[in-house]
């Protein structure tokens, strides 16, 4: 047995074991960074622990929840989400394009209707929404077109029918339009869009009544669509029941505060049928607020103003109102093309010989700002070194054209261009005039389209008539010449000139 001397020594101080655990905690962890960084594994030992990204269909399932609470718009962002990260998912872009339409941007609507139509050419879904999204843009015969391709496609998908029904509509086919609504219906008796555009088509052609009882139907299945409880009180209103519609109107705010048509019809309501310019104002200013494009809000707004002779007010609302509605119509343009024209021929309309020819495209995926067309031989092969190009620029109105390698033509003929999508004023076909041609068969031109259909005429007149008042009657006359091509016979722009001339004066 071992035995511990007797010689006294002095008591050595222990060490505790928590003391000797930290000690023994700080030796790994040294080691651990030493080692870490000699293999270049991390950059920093204090780097934040990852988190996870958020897949696509995280953000798809999101935009579901979203859209049974009827926030459109926010779904909308999501579905945006989802395809940033998965952008080769067709079943992302067909809802998003829909929901695009239903929120009045039809530019972002189209392009994505027609990447899912080349991604997925059998997908009648796809063909279907592309349908829809023609129609929203006025484009109803490519419409029609799409919409027969997505249920020739699939004879069994409601939508298709639907969708058609819609473009029927719009185009006056009135029997068409109901039969291929009744068969949506009968295909499928719980799509929302089947009853909505049932509801479209008899409220186009006066069967409000009936219109109303088709809307409510598909509120029944979906309560919180915000755009249908809008369409049921814009009946309403047509029927006469104010309180009904203010209330469908009302509801539609509830779902989403942020819903312009919503506040706009609810402003426009009072204006027209209770003469409530405060509550008026109120709700067209919240309208501009939600969607500073929305051009109808602005001229709401500038109708009130009109109306309580605040022409200070009501000109700049006016002359927004028009200037949205003009670009508007700008970015509906297709196409371009060149024709040859026989100088004394009367007919507003193109002749059947055409040079040149090219599709408009966005220069950039999130802009309808400026829109250039490529122009290639259309209809003579012998002309094979002949091309062109057009830049338009949807703000202003210019564009320019450039093409070379253009034959001479007789001296009572001469090239014209032509906007495919675009009317003037008139509701004729958009052209260059006479394009002037150089020795060397090229054109370089900038002209510009500032007048086209678009805005409503009580606009045009009503801004010449608040000009005339303020004593500027050489802004006003050509508001009133803008008019009159619109209709030769207005009252009141005729009457605005009278009075700009001197004739008579009366407030």
């Amino acid at each position: 047995m071992y035995l511990e001397p007797t010689i006294q020594r002095k008591k050595k101080r222990r060490s505790s074991p928590l003391r000797v655990m930290f000690l023994l905690m700080l030796i790994s962890a040294g080691i651990y960074v030493y080692a870490t960084i000699q293999q270049e594994e991390i950059e920093s030992p204090f780097v934040p622990t990852p988190t996870p990204t958020r897949s696509a269909l995280s953000y798809a399932a999101e935009a579901d929840e979203l859209y049974l609470r009827g926030r459109l718009t926010e779904t909308v962002a999501a579905y945006r989400q989802a395809i940033t990260l998965e952008p080769d998912d067709v079943l992302l872009r067909i809802p998003l394009a829909r929901l695009l339409v239903l929120e009045g941007q039809i530019p972002e609507a189209l392009q994505h209707a027609e990447q899912a139509t080349k991604m997925a050419p059998e997908n009648a879904a796809a063909w279907a929404v592309l349908g829809m999204a023609y129609d929203w843009n006025g484009d109803v015969v490519k419409a029609i077109d799409a919409c027969r391709r997505a249920i020739d496609l699939d004879p069994t998908y409601a939508e298709g029918y639907a969708y058609l029904a819609e473009a029927y509509a719009d185009a006056g086919r009135w029997a068409d339009a109901t039969q291929a609504a009744q068969t949506a219906l009968q295909l499928d008796d719980r799509s929302v869009d089947a009853y909505r555009n049932y509801g479209y088509s008899l409220e186009i052609q006066g069967n409000y009544w009936e219109a109303v009882k088709a809307y409510e139907r598909a509120l029944e299945i979906h309560p919180n669509l915000g755009y249908i409880h809008v369409a049921v009180g814009r009946n309403h209103r047509r029927l006469g029941d104010i309180d009904a519609a203010i209330s469908s109107f009302k509801r539609a705010i509830e779902i989403n505060p942020g819903d312009p048509q919503a506040q706009f019809e609810l402003g426009w309501t009072y204006l027209t049928t209770l003469g409530d310019y405060e509550q008026a104002e109120t709700h067209l200013e919240k309208a501009i607020e939600a969607d500073p494009q929305f051009g109808r809000a602005y001229g709401g707004l500038a109708i009130t103003y009109w109306q309580h002779r605040n022409y200070e007010d009501a000109i700049p609302n006016f002359e927004r109102a028009i200037k949205l509605a003009s670009i508007a119509t700008r970015q509906r343009a297709q196409s371009f093309y060149i024709t040859i024209e026989e100088l004394d021929d009367d007919d507003p309309g193109p002749s059947l010989d055409l040079v040149l020819r090219g599709d408009f495209a966005p220069s950039s995926m999130d802009s309808q700002d400026t829109l250039r067309a490529i122009l290639a031989p259309a209809g003579n092969d012998a002309w094979t070194d002949v091309h062109g190009e057009v830049t338009f620029n949807t703000q202003t109105g210019k564009y320019t054209i450039s093409s070379e390698g253009l034959p001479q033509l007789d001296s009572n003929q001469t090239y014209v261009g032509w906007f495919d999508g675009v009317n003037a004023l008139s509701g004729d076909p958009l052209n260059t005039g006479p394009l002037p041609r150089k020795a060397d068969g090229s054109i370089d031109t900038e002209l510009e389209a500032t007048w086209v259909e678009g805005p409503a005429i009580d606009y045009l007149y009503t801004l010449g008539l608040a000009y005339f008042y303020k004593a500027e009657c050489e802004k006003a006359y050509p508001l009133f010449e803008a008019a009159l091509q619109i209709d030769p016979e207005e009252v009141n722009a005729l009457e605005g000139i009278r009075l700009c001339q001197g004739e008579g004066r009366s407030e």
